[in-house]
């Protein structure tokens, strides 16, 4: 007979195995990447776009969800809209925008069919628009740590290693208690007889 503790301990390795699996299946999905054909230029410039692992339908009869490309944040001006090939990857071409010398950041979104973000996306691209004279004029702080934004892609990186790890130790807490309780024999006390 199979007692409640040897049912909680399977429980718990039957947990956390589906914790670890669902944390392997989340870490070996891509996320969403953005190239640019240059980092730096000026106003005006013509700036290509390269992009992979952006979500395609997962049937011929649902719809392409476009790519936007927009300066600055997913509030900015839209710079171009793109829709990604069967292999997930884009391709799209944009002018720079008028703005001041410095580090912009330019921004891929895609919006599943309930307008939320497709998983693995927004991607983003650093871009730094140059001064008058072809120069840079900002030159990047290393000593301070950068602002996490919302959907930052270390972060959920970050959040994939921590669940794998729990996971894993979880798994390895339940067996270990599954392989004890399995190794224990039930073995009937004997009652000590007093002799008077």
């Amino acid at each position: 007979m199979i007692g409640k503790r040897s049912l909680s301990v399977a429980f718990s390795a039957a947990v956390a195995g589906m914790v670890l699996f669902a944390g392997v299946a989340y870490a070996c999905t891509n996320l969403a990447t953005l190239n640019l054909s240059t980092a730096s230029g000026s106003v005006g410039d013509t700036v290509t776009v390269t992009g992979s692992s952006f979500r395609t339908p997962a049937k011929a009869t649902d719809a392409v969800m476009p790519v936007s490309l927009s300066w600055n944040g997913a509030d900015g001006p839209v710079l171009a809209q793109t829709v990604p090939d069967a292999a997930g990857n884009i391709s799209a071409t944009f002018t720079v925008p008028e703005g001041q010398a410095g580090y912009y950041v330019i921004l891929a979104k895609q919006l599943d069919a309930k307008g939320v973000d497709a998983y693995g996306t927004p991607a983003r691209a650093a871009f730094q628009i140059l001064g008058a004279n072809g120069e840079s004029v900002v030159t990047p702080q290393t000593s301070q740590t950068p602002a996490v934004s919302e959907g930052n892609g270390a972060g959920i990186l970050a959040l994939t290693v921590g669940l794998g790890a729990l996971g894993l130790s979880l798994f390895a807490a339940g067996f270990t208690a599954f392989a004890r309780q399995a190794r224990r024999q039930e073995v009937p006390a004997t009652a000590k007889v007093r002799n008077n």
